[in-house]
């Protein structure tokens, strides 16, 4: 009898599901080896945004003045003093404090640029053309070098260099979220601040700034056509069929093709399907499942333009569109995406480039660790630049920073309480925090010694999770690595087989510890 061949990717599918096999004599060579290896748990990435800096201008770290004194205290800055598994909890990572095991922080990394020269054609290789903040954006995001001041990339981003190592195995491609819907600055637009995923040089993936447009996006094809009470009930009830009968007429055709020993590997497998599925049915049906998220209704308002960006006309009701509700629903989303392997790359941008967001409806959210006299009175560019005459310098700006970073930390941490396998979903993820800029040298006039948030230098990112081997819980200094080193390792993580990202060469070993 003719050997039947089935391939070791093989899967019995049938009425919307499919049902993996075990390695079977017939799935081997002559040498006993399988014809294509099948994978273990899906790998997903994740870039969590900030369109904002470390530090403030012209003051040094840990330097600030608060309600109008100024003042010097040490913690403020987000980068601690020291490194390794056992460190100070700074005021941005105080959101953290009960995932300090399950993040990394990456310190001291910079984008290349050319101090002597403000020509395009000087710039050097995955570097900052002389212009912030559009010069800084693009390697940060692609790691190929700006040739101007325009926010754009030139080439793929790594969210979708993850899309595509997944293409054809999840329903979409990636997720691309932006909770920040208008830029607020009167007589200006977001013109490219608003985009952080790239297909190439110049493609944009346009990200959805609504929740609701989100929610459809991404969850609609959940939904049964008919909405009436009959179509939902038949709904329901296929869902809870056994994914055995649902193919039981290829089951059988298999069955009938292949070997004794094979038949009873299958029968075996098949009755430890059976058993599974019993397991499940008697977990709680809130214990990490994949289920449709409830529909998030009504997108919030969106804000009119601040009147203006200073503590002396900025108005306290313009500016603000809830960002803080519109960013939970959009984690919400991308962690139950990720549950339901709907896709393996996500990014989610809080706030745009050079944000003009009003942070005085957040100052109420803020940790601060010394009592503030009053909330905030400046949009959150302008933080940095001491938009607020009493409020300025470094607390200002990590209070900012904390806030986004509380959104951060609440996705890592519904991440880590689904279970998944032996372990979390936050096991099989790389889930990174990517500020705007650092603090140092402003990149536009590198000859003025004093820190500007214009600069590219003293960089951080955070990278959360375990996949493939990602070791958390350390403060990594790194002494001068491309932002993007980080990043190949966080795709090498996933999957990603390559030492290049851009014109970024090598990657970041001490990731994986």
């Amino acid at each position: 009898m003719r050997k039947t061949r089935i391939t070791r990717r093989a899967l019995l599918k049938g009425a919307g599901v499919a049902v993996g096999l075990p390695v079977l004599e017939c799935m081997l060579d002559s040498n006993g080896t399988a014809q294509a290896q099948g994978g273990g748990l899906p790998q997903r990435y994740g870039i969590v945004f900030a369109g904002q800096p470390l530090g403030g201008d012209d003051h040094e770290t840990n330097v600030s003045r608060i309600n109008g004194e100024l003042t010097t205290r040490e913690g403020d800055f987000i980068v601690p003093p020291q490194t390794g598994s056992s460190y100070d909890l700074t005021t941005p990572l105080r959101p953290l404090g009960d995932l300090l095991s399950d993040f990394s922080l990456v310190s001291g990394m910079r984008i290349p640029y050319n101090v002597d020269s403000t020509e395009p054609g000087d710039v050097p290789a995955a570097g900052a053309y002389r212009d912030f903040h559009g010069g800084g954006s693009g390697p940060l995001l692609c790691g190929t070098r700006s040739l101007e001041a325009a926010f754009t990339c030139r080439s793929i981003t790594s969210d979708q260099i993850v899309a595509d190592l997944n293409q054809g195995q999840t329903a979409l491609g990636s997720v691309v979220l932006r909770a920040q819907p208008s830029f607020y600055l009167a007589g200006y637009t977001f013109a490219g601040r608003h985009r952080m995923s790239y297909r190439g040089d110049g493609d944009p993936v346009e990200a959805q700034d609504s929740p609701q447009t989100a929610y459809q996006s991404i969850f609609g094809s959940f939904q049964p056509d008919d909405a009436d009470a009959l179509a939902q009930f038949d709904f329901d009830r296929r869902a809870r069929r056994s994914v055995l009968d649902l193919i039981t007429e290829k089951r059988e055709r298999l069955l009938s093709r292949v070997s004794y020993a094979d038949r009873v590997r299958l029968e075996r497998h098949f009755d430890e399907i059976r058993q599974l599925e019993g397991r499940i049915d008697a977990l709680s049906a809130a214990t990490g499942q994949c289920q449709l998220p409830g529909d998030p209704g009504s997108d919030p308002s969106v804000g009119g333009d601040n009147a203006g960006a200073g503590s002396d006309s900025i108005a306290t009701n313009t500016g603000y569109s809830d960002e803080a509700a519109r960013t939970r629903v959009m984690a919400d989303l991308i962690h139950m995406a990720f549950v339901c392997d709907l896709t393996r790359a996500a990014t989610l941008q809080i706030t745009a480039f050079q944000s003009h967001m009003n942070v005085y409806p957040i100052t109420g959210d803020l940790d601060s660790p010394v009592a503030l006299d009053r909330a905030f009175l400046a949009d959150l560019h302008e933080v940095g630049h001491n938009g607020d005459a009493e409020f300025r310098g470094q607390l200002a700006v990590s209070l900012c920073l904390q806030w986004h970073i509380a959104h951060y930390a609440y996705l890592l941490q519904k991440m880590k309480d689904t279970p998944e396998g032996d372990g979390t979903l936050l096991d099989n993820s790389a889930l990174i925090f990517m500020p705007e800029a650092g603090h140092g040298r402003h990149l536009n006039s590198p000859e003025d010694t004093e820190p500007k948030t214009h600069s590219v230098e003293n960089m951080i990112l955070l990278v959360g999770g375990r996949a493939g081997g990602l070791a958390p819980g350390r403060h990594i200094a790194t002494g001068g690595a491309h932002p993007g080193q980080c990043l190949v390792s966080c795709m090498n993580a996933v999957g990603y087989q390559g030492t290049t990202f851009g014109e970024v060469e090598g990657d970041l070993p001490d990731l994986f510890g």
